[in-house]
């Protein structure tokens, strides 16, 4: 299960994923020289290993972020790192599904997410389970961030919604359904099986010639057409 969420999360926003330049950590970590000059005691933690390791680790230093930002390499599970995290954040500019934010939201920890294509606008809704803001805006995402770090009511109300929303996305229920789904087509395909047995057997009853069934006499044995009782003697 979730690793439940800590009682009182540290100023700590963390994000997960390979390190590779699609998943945006260097726009991740532009956004948080903002946090960091306005709440110098928050920190970004970024989980995760890749060939883009060396250049966000120049990145930092470049930013002067070396204390606010730290590379923490991989790291599984990482639930219990969420668990310990105020907010998870996530850069990409794409994503196939976002399980990332899944992982977050069932460890109760709101999410600030770009909007990018195919998952997050699935399983974030902005405003309610976390804030949704354009791929590549780095203001935006800075903005994002700031407004849950500075309004903890909101924070609180979105780390509920997220947990109650995780809710969705539960291994065991999903299993459910496809298994439901699995045993649907199963018996699906068992009664299209057994109608075209029935139909290949109507269709060789069919296909029966008449002239054999034709000399049957009433009595289903075959009778001679040249017996003197049918008059067909001399």
């Amino acid at each position: 299960g979730p690793a439940p969420a800590a009682a009182h999360p540290g100023p700590v926003v963390a994000a997960a994923g390979r390190l590779a330049r699609g998943k945006r950590f260097d726009l991740l970590i532009e956004a948080f020289r903002e946090v960091a000059a306005r709440h110098p005691d928050w920190r970004l933690r970024i989980y995760g290993g890749g060939a883009e390791r060396a250049r966000l680790a120049e990145l930092v230093e470049r930013l002067g972020l070396r204390d606010a930002v730290r590379l923490m390499g991989p790291c599984t599970p990482i639930e219990p790192e969420f668990a310990r995290a105020s907010i998870v954040a996530s850069a990409s500019d794409a994503e196939s599904f976002g399980m990332t934010l899944v992982e977050a939201m069932r460890c109760g920890v709101p999410v600030v997410s770009t909007d990018c294509p195919l998952g997050p606008a699935e399983i974030v809704e902005d405003g309610a389970t976390g804030r949704l803001v354009p791929p590549g805006d780095s203001g935006a995402l800075a903005a994002a961030l700031l407004e849950l770090i500075e309004d903890e009511p909101l924070r609180r109300s979105m780390a509920a919604a997220a947990r109650e929303r995780s809710r969705a996305y539960d291994p065991a229920p999903i299993a459910l359904r496809y298994e439901r789904l699995f045993e649907d087509l199963e018996a699906s395909r068992a009664a299209r099986s057994r109608q075209r047995r029935a139909a290949r057997v109507r269709s060789a009853a069919l296909a029966v010639p008449r002239r054999l069934l034709a000399p049957l006499g009433r009595s289903g044995r075959p009778t001679s057409r040249g017996t003197p009782e049918q008059g067909g003697g001399r």
